[in-house]
C-alpha cells in the first residue's frame, strides 16, 4: 500500500471529540491519518488507536506517531516518525515488512537520509507560519521546492497550510498537505476538508510551465 496521492493528511491533536472529527474529515475528503498522542502506552492507548482506525475506516490509512509498537498491537501497521527517532529500517523490520513507514523532516540533509533508510514518503516543514508554532521562523517555499527536488518519493507539506496556500505547495512539488489544527478545531470539518481537497484537485489541474 502506498502512500494516497494527492495526499491530504489530517495530523490529530487531544480531542473528545477525535472519532467524530476523523470520520467528518474523511467524509470530506482526507486520505491520510496521522494519530498523535502524548500517552504511548497502556490499554487504554491501544483502545483509542482501534477507535481511530474505526472513525477513519478500511481505505484510509493511520499512520501512528512514533509507537510502531501500538502500530501492531492494534493492527494499524503504519508508522510516522518524528526526524529524530529510530531509523526507518529498524522499524520497518519491527513492523515485519507490511505498512507505510514515514518521517518528518527540516532539511534536505535529513530528507536524503530519511530516503536512503527506505522512507516511503516525507512530511517536511514548517512551510508557512503556523500558531502550534509559533516561535519558530517558517522554512518557506523555496525550503519545501528543495526538499521536493532532492528525493523520489512523496513530500507532504505541513505548517500553517490553508486552502489558499495549497495550490503553492503543490506547485514547489509536494504530493500533498497536512493540516493540524484548521481541521481539529473546525466547526464543521468535512465542509473544511472539502475544501482542502477541492483545492488539491483544481491545484494539480494547473499547467506546468517550462
Amino acid at each position: 500500500m502506498g502512500l494516497p496521492l494527492p495526499c491530504l493528511m489530517l495530523v490529530t491533536e487531544p480531542s473528545p471529540r477525535l472519532p467524530e472529527i476523523i470520520a467528518a474529515a474523511v467524509a470530506g475528503g482526507v486520505n491520510t491519518v496521522q494519530w498523535r498522542e502524548k500517552v504511548r502506552n497502556g490499554a487504554h492507548y491501544r483502545q483509542r488507536c482501534v477507535s481511530i482506525r474505526r472513525a477513519a475506516g478500511d481505505s484510509v490509512p493511520v499512520l501512528v506517531n512514533g509507537n510502531w509498537e501500538a502500530a501492531l498491537a492494534c493492527g494499524a501497521r503504519h508508522v510516522h516518525l518524528p526526524e529524530k527517532s529510530l531509523p526507518v529500517g529498524v522499524v520497518r523490520w519491527r513492523l515485519g515488512g507490511n505498512g507505510l513507514v514515514g518521517k518528518s523532516v527540516h532539511s534536505v540533509e535529513g530528507a536524503l537520509k530519511a530516503q536512503a533508510d527506505g522512507a516511503d514518503y516525507l512530511v517536511a516543514g514548517s512551510v508557512f507560519e503556523t500558531l502550534s508554532h509559533p516561535n519558530i521562523a517558517p522554512a518557506g517555499l523555496d525550503f519545501l521546492r528543495e526538499v521536493c527536488a532532492a528525493v523520489s518519493i512523496p513530500v507532504v507539506a505541513i505548517g500553517g497550510v490553508k486552502p489558499e496556500n495549497v495550490g503553492e505547495c503543490i506547485a514547489a512539488g509536494a504530493a500533498g498537505v497536512a493540516v493540524l489544527s484548521p481541521l481539529m478545531s473546525a466547526e464543521n470539518p468535512r465542509e473544511l476538508a472539502e475544501e482542502y481537497f477541492a483545492a488539491l484537485t483544481a491545484a494539480l489541474e494547473q499547467p506546468v510551465c517550462s
